[in-house]
Parts: structure tokens; sequence; C-alpha cells
């Protein structure tokens, strides 16, 4: 240090004290030793040569002999001494010569220091340098490796971090569509805070200028920092940082701080390195970048190929959205991922069972009404939605509180929208502007597949219905064919349940029913134990149970009962029907035991002829869909048809057997059927009566009356006597006023009793004939089947005969044939 003392300051005052020395020593004793101290100046002199060289030794021997002249011409001595001295001006020759060799040699030598120094500080900064390098170059090898952006960045960060010897490391992704960085990944204390931080540009006035400079930037004092925004440099444990702007080609990247938790300043060597190394990591996240780009779009290329290989391969709509969402939810969006479909009618959004959750463990997601949240005003609005942070949106419905962005876009198909893609994750601003424009893509690609799928299914659907519609046309044709061998209305109903049953149909019929102005049910299908099963549960005996018209206007809903129909809700069409006053009915579970439940149709067929209405007929079962109404409908016209061509048929028969004045059997059919129950009688030996009837004093009552009031008491007549008799007995009109009865199982006591009765009847009280009373009487004759009555025409001879033995006897009495 005192040979070559560093600063300036030190050396003049060294100097200053060794020429003082001199004078004084000089001035001190050159009485006693004369100009011979002169050469005591040569010390001065070599200090002064050694610290400043040439000049600086010059200046210090001019100063010593101007000194030295300077004392001795004050001490008296004349000058012409000095000047004649040889050895005086030889010594300040020398001194001269002195300083020029000390002060050369010392330049040299400082020179020469000066070049080693040099060089021992160019070797460190190049060892420094090549250090940096070789990190730089070994982090990048590694960063290169990683498997992601992610993971690259983590490594450049910590190794960043550490090379330069900081206690944290804070990295942000620079938002060039909103002008503001994004935390990305931190390194120390800050590692698991700094990502979810949320900075506003308008906050971030550090970084700005970081990149606005272009250079890294030396912030010995954060908290104060002109730039720095103090409401958010507190949330830092930083006291001292290094800003390094990461920009590649122009293009702003992000920014990295490096930051120190203690004061400290930076020389420029670190600021040197620094910008190496900022120029460096902006080279690597380019290359990261576009690597990982590039893989993205293989990636994105071959998801869109698996996408289109499954709208291809997807044989049902669940299948392809199932494989659709493993797919994209698997590749790309592994938090909350989904399709969800529009119900239009029902204004709801519907998820599909495949719906991925992540972040919600229990239930399924609830429908989303249109128009509501994010999911809803995309699939009203038909535009996409993009949201970094929903707690912002007034909208939204909080169904998963870690949800905090959200992606959502429509899949449409020209005007239509089928529903929406949604994805959510837990991290804020998780989705870009390019995962949008990818997730439209395949959007576009799944309505397509959607839109050919339910072409598919339409086709396959009217394929089946067709098949399904032949099978059960050619079914209902040969139950047509059935039913029209039947000839009446119990056989046309009983063979019409049975060729149902057989093709998985049930069936009730209700008929109209003149007497009650209202349906009656008059046969069902369902299985007798089934049947009991039914009126267990509604209460009440099914068969014969009647219902007004007016009940049937209100189950069809309408104006128009007469309107084949599927009824949509069998629970309110029993409801209506069932009385009140049978309390409360489990109809779901009625409704099941009969098998009327989910996946079976209800059909309400009216059975007409032209515009009269039959009556009902119910049909259910899993072999008919809505599809099958059409040809219900017309088969229930042929049971029309058949039902009218039965009571034709029943009025023509009735017509042929029956007496059309009275009602009662005609002459033919009454004998008819005597005889059979004649020769059964003879041949199982049974009791068998005869009783022929005649009305007293008829011939008077058309006489007086007219025809018309005579055929008025005949028809009483044959009421009271009617009422009268068995309904095993044969009663018939024989002719004229003359009624026939055939007592079946009956002995001659007990049919003279009838006989009686039968009297007391029809003279019971006076009938009233053109506004005149008129009292009935009639004469009785019976007649018992023995072993020598072989005919039936004998047993009603014996019978007349003994009803003419009773009008002898003076009319309005019984008489007995022996």
């Amino acid at each position: 240090m005192i040979l070559a003392p560093p600063n300036r300051r030190t050396r003049y005052a060294v100097i200053i004290v060794a020429f003082a020395a001199y004078i004084w020593i000089f001035a001190r004793f050159h009485h006693e030793y004369g100009t011979a101290l002169a050469s005591l100046a040569v010390f001065p002199v070599i200090i002064g040569s050694w610290y400043f060289g040439v000049s600086g030794g010059i200046v210090t021997a001019l100063l010593s002999i101007g000194s030295d002249f300077a004392f001795l011409f004050l001490d008296g001595h004349p000058v012409r001494e000095f000047i004649g001295s040889t050895g005086y001006i030889v010594g300040n020759i020398i001194l001269i010569f002195v300083a020029l060799i000390v002060g050369r040699l010392a330049t040299i030598l400082r020179e020469r220091n000066d070049a080693f120094l040099r060089l021992e500080r160019l070797e460190k900064e190049r060892r420094n340098y090549t250090e940096l390098l070789e990190s730089l170059n070994d982090t990048t090898r590694i960063v290169l490796e990683a498997r992601d952006l992610k993971s690259a960045i983590e490594i450049l960060l910590e190794r960043t971090s550490q090379l330069f010897k900081a206690d944290d490391g804070y990295l942000s992704l620079w938002d060039e569509a909103n002008q503001r960085p994004i935390p990305f990944l931190a390194y120390g204390s800050m590692k698991d805070v700094f990502p979810r931080m949320k900075i506003e540009g308008g906050e971030s006035f550090l970084s700005i200028h970081v990149l606005e400079l272009g250079r890294p930037l030396a912030i010995p004092d954060v908290k104060n920092h002109e730039h720095a925004n103090p409401h958010l440099a507190v949330k830092f444990p930083t006291r001292s940082a290094l800003g390094l702007p990461l920009i590649s080609q122009d293009r702003k990247l992000g920014i990295l701080f490096l930051g120190y938790r203690q004061p400290r300043a930076f020389d420029q060597t670190e600021i040197v390195h620094a910008d190496i190394v900022a120029r460096q990591i902006a080279l690597i996240l380019t290359k990261i970048q576009l690597l990982e780009q590039a893989q993205k779009q293989v990636k994105e290329l071959t998801i869109l190929h698996e996408v289109a290989t499954i709208s291809t391969q997807a044989g049902t709509l669940d299948e392809l959205i199932e494989r659709v969402t493993d797919v994209i939810g698997r590749n790309l969006f592994p938090d909350n991922f989904g399709i969800m479909l529009a119900d239009h009618e029902r204004g709801t959004l519907k998820a599909h069972p495949s719906y991925r959750f992540i972040t919600r463990k229990k239930g399924s997601l609830p429908d989303v009404p249109l128009g509501k949240g994010v999911s809803g005003q995309v699939a009203q609005t038909g535009v996409s939605i993009r949201v970094g942070n929903i707690r912002e949106l007034d909208n939204y419905l909080n169904i998963d509180p870690e949800t905090v962005s959200e992606l959502c876009v429509p899949i449409r198909i020209k005007d239509q929208i089928l529903g929406v893609i949604n994805t959510e994750s837990s991290k804020p601003n998780a989705f870009t502007a390019d995962n949008e424009i990818l997730l439209g893509t395949l959007a576009g690609q799944l309505a397509t597949a959607i839109e050919q799928l339910r072409a598919e299914e339409a086709e396959r659907k009217w394929l089946e219905q067709l098949a399904h519609s032949n099978d059960l046309i050619y079914s209902l044709a040969h139950i047509t064919t059935h039913i029209e061998k039947a000839l009446d209305t119990d056989g046309i109903v009983q063979t019409l349940g049975e060729e149902l049953l057989k093709i998985g149909l049930i069936c009730a019929a209700a008929f109209y029913n003149e007497k009650k102005s209202g349906f009656t049910f008059a046969y069902t299908s369902m299985q007798s134990r089934t049947l009991e099963q039914f009126e267990n549960g509604i209460g009440f005996s099914f068969i014969n149970y009647s219902f007004s018209f007016d009940l049937l206007r209100a189950a069809t809903k309408t104006d128009n009962p007469y309107q084949p129909v599927v009824v949509d809700d069998p629970q309110n069409e029993m409801r209506i029907f069932l009385p009140r006053e049978h309390g409360r009915v489990d109809f779901a579970n009625v409704l099941e035991e009969v098998g009327i439940g989910d996946g079976t149709e209800l059909m309400r067929l009216p059975l007409m002829f032209e515009e009269q209405l039959l009556g009902i007929l119910w049909v259910w079962g899993k072999a008919i869909t809505k599809a099958d109404l059409p040809v219900m409908s017309i088969f229930a016209k042929q049971i029309g048809i058949s039902l009218e061509r039965a009571r034709l048929f029943a009025e023509v028969q009735s017509l042929a057997l029956t007496d059309p004045l009275t009602g009662l059997r005609n002459r033919r059919s009454l004998f008819d059927l005597g005889k059979i129950e004649f020769s059964r009688a003879h041949r199982m030996n049974r009791p068998f009566c005869c009783m022929m009837l005649d009305l007293d004093h008829f011939k008077k009552v058309n006489d007086n009356f007219g025809h018309q009031a005579g055929d008025m008491v005949l028809q009483e007549f044959a009421r009271r006597c009617r009422k009268s008799v068995r309904e095993m007995d044969l009663l018939g009109r024989y002719g004229g006023e003359e009624l026939l009865i055939f007592l079946p199982e009956t002995d001659l006591k007990t049919a003279v009793q009838v006989a009686e009765r039968l009297r007391k009847t029809v003279a019971s009280h006076p009938m009233r004939v053109n506004f005149q009373e008129l009292n009935l009487t009639v004469s009785i004759g019976v007649a018992q089947l023995d072993e020598n009555t072989l005919e039936l025409e004998t047993l009603i001879a014996r019978a007349d005969q003994a009803m003419y033995i009773a009008k002898y006897r003076g009319r309005n009495c019984v008489a007995v044939s022996k």
C-alpha cells in the first residue's frame, strides 16, 4: 500500500512529508554540512518519480533545487557560489537523471502491474462468462428436455435464480391482448402464492417499465422505486431486485424479476450477465413455445382425426358423445369437461352422463335453464363465451365452487343449436383464444356427426317402424278376419281380446248404453288375477262400471271425443273416470299392475260406425308406439263396422224370432225352443207344464177404442206377463190376443200357482185407454206333461182346451187340463 497506494491523496501526502523532511533537514544542518545535504533530495525525487512517473520526479527534483537555492540565498550565500560549484551542479544533474530513471522504471512497472491486473480481471470475467454460458447451455439442454412449458419454465426459473444467487424469482407471461403481465411461476417463498395472484395492467407499473426499457433494470430499493406500486410491493418479501425483460424479435414474452430479501447494489457485470441471460431465456422461451405450439398442433390434428374417426364409427348418439368426451377431456381439458344437450321443449340444457367431473366429486350436474349461467347463455344465443374469472359475472350459476374460469362453445347446425361443449378449470385465465377456436372446430365436427347420427337414427327408426307397422297391419288383418266370424258383440270383443293378447296387447272396452245414457265397461282382456288386483286398487268392480259422455269429453280435453289419441297422462285418465266417493287411489301403482308404465303407450280408440259412437276401446302394451296410432285408428273403424254388423245381425235375427208388437218370441221361435225343453223333460222325466193365456173381451176393445188402442192393450198385457215369470220360462205370442208360456222344471201345482199370480197381476189395476180406465182380465189354461203326451203340439192343445174351459166358466179364471 505504501509503495503503491491506490489513492492519489495518499501519494501526495507521502511526497509532501518526504519533501518537508528534506527541507527541514537541509534548513537545519546546511550550515554544518553545506551543499552536500542537497543529495538527500534524492529521496523525495525517487518517491515523486515512483508515484507519478518521470514528470512527478522532475517536478520534485526542481522543487528540491529551488528550495535549496532559496535557503542558501536567504542565508546570505552568493548565487555565484551555487553556479560555480561543480559538485552542486553535478548533484542536481544526477537528481534529474534519477527522476528520469526512477520515473520511467515506475511507469514501466506500473503499466506492467496494471496489465497483469487487467489480465487477471479479464481472465476472471472470462471464467465467469464461460461459467455463465456453460450454465446457460446446461440449463437450455435440461429445459428443452422438459415435457411441457410449465416444467421448462420451472427449471429455467430455479436455475436462473440460483445462478444470480437470488432469494426469490418471479416470472410473468405477457398478455398482449390485455396489455398486462400474468403471474405464471415463482421460485422461493412465493412459489405457491404468486401464480394465483391477479394483477391488473394498471398495477404492474414496474413490469411494464422494464419491458419498455428493453434491457435489465437494477432496482436497489424496490419499495421506493418510482415505478413500483406500493400496494403491490408490500405483498412481496423482496427488498432489491433485478428486472429482466424477456423479448425476442421485438415480441414481448414476459418479465423475470430476481428478488433479494436484503438491500444490495448491482455492478455493471451483473447487469451485462443479466442481459445475456434475459436474451437466452427469451430465446429458450420462444423455442419452447414454438415446439409446444408444434406439438399442440400435432395433438390437435390428432384429436380432430380421432373425433372424425369416432364420428364414422359410433353407432349411437350416446356412444359418440361418450367417446368424444373421453378423447377431448383426456387430451386437452383435464378439469371439468363435457357435453350438454339442449331440450328446447323444456327450455333446459341437460348434461350427458359422460360429463367429466374432476373438482366436483359428488352428484351430477343439474339441468341448466336456457339463458342462465354461461352454458345457458351460449345455448340461447349461439355465441361462445370465454371467462377468465367467473366471479365477475352477474348471471353465473355457482354449481361448482372450485371453478374459476370457463369456456363454452355452441354445438350448432345452421340456425339450430343442439347443445354446448363446456369446460371449466380451477385456475384463473385457464383458456386462450386458441382453445376457443379449437373447441369451436370440434363442436362443428360434433354437430355434423350428431346430425348425421340423428338422420341415420331417424331412418333406422322409420324402417323399424315400417317393418313394425307391416307386422302390426298383418296381425290386425288376421284379427279382423277372426272378428268377422263372430256373430254377436260378446263374440267380437272376446275374439278381439284373445287375439290382441297374442301380439302382446291388452284391451278394455266400454259400449254405449242407451238406458243409462252413457258408457259401460263390458270387457277387458286382463288376466283374472290382474283384474282382481286392479279392482282392489280402484275399490270397485270394473266390469259394468258406467260413466257419462261428459266424463269422456273431459278426458279428451276437446269438444271432439271421436278422435283417436295416445293418452299422455294415463293417471289423469283414470282420475277423470273414477267416482270421487271411492277416495284416494294410488294411480301410478294401479296402472303399473296392469302393465301401464314407462315405455308403454296407452291408446283410446273410439269405435265408430259412420257418425255414431258405439263405444270406446283402450289398448296398451309395449308392442305399439305413438307412430302406430293411424294403423290402430283404422283397426278401430273395422271393429266399429264389425260391431254394427253384429248389431244388425242380432236385429234381423230378433225380427225373425220376435213378435214386433209385443217384443215377445213369435210362434216359430217359441215352438223351436219349446220343443227343445219338451224333449229334454220327456227324456229325463222332468216336470214340464204349458200355459195358454187369452185376454178377455179383447174384441170389444178393438171395436170400441180402435186397433191402435188394442195394440197398446196387447203390449201392456205382454209386459205384465213378462214381469210375472222366471227368466228360464219361455213366453211368446201364440196368435191374436193369446200368449203361450212353457214352464221347465215346473209341476202342475206350481204351474197353477204361477197361473193365479199371472191372473192377479194382469187384473191388478186398470189400464187407461183414450182417457178411460179399462180393467184387464185373462183366462188361463194349464196342462202338464205326462206319459201319454208324446208331442209338444198335443200338450199345447190340452192347455188351449183348458183355457176355453176357463172362459166358459165366466172368464178371469184358471182351468187345468186333466
